[in-house]
């Protein structure tokens, strides 16, 4: 089969005058092998590998951090690349098979949907 998934996404910008928008049509991408894995993990003030399940190379992922006052930070182990505000939320494409997380000052809640490549 082919594009098994499929996602859009949009962008608005609205700050005293300076306006702005971007959306995306349709995106389709192919996933070779049937496997996700769907989680909410607390994540601490150090360095924390993501649970993966039987996900073996990650693909396609999206995150959302459930907290209302700390960010949280993810990338690989030794350098953060992505910073998800209080509820902020990101999606992308995976380019690392030991993703890792870490939290501002607090524990948070990391939800994360992550799909096989």
């Amino acid at each position: 089969m082919a594009n098994e998934i499929t996602y859009t996404f949009q962008m608005l910008l609205n700050n005293v005058g300076l306006k702005d928008s971007h959306t995306s049509s349709s995106i389709a991408e192919d996933q070779t092998s049937k496997k996700l894995i769907r989680n909410v993990q607390t994540i601490g003030t150090v360095e924390e590998a993501l649970v993966l399940g039987d996900v073996v190379t990650p693909g396609l992922a999206a995150f959302q951090n459930l907290d209302d006052t700390n960010f949280v930070e993810i990338g690989i182990s030794g350098g953060m690349f992505v910073k998800l505000k209080p509820g902020g939320q990101a999606l992308l494409r995976m380019t690392t098979t030991a993703p890792f997380a870490k939290a501002d000052t607090a524990d948070v809640e990391l939800f994360y949907v992550i799909y096989e490549d």
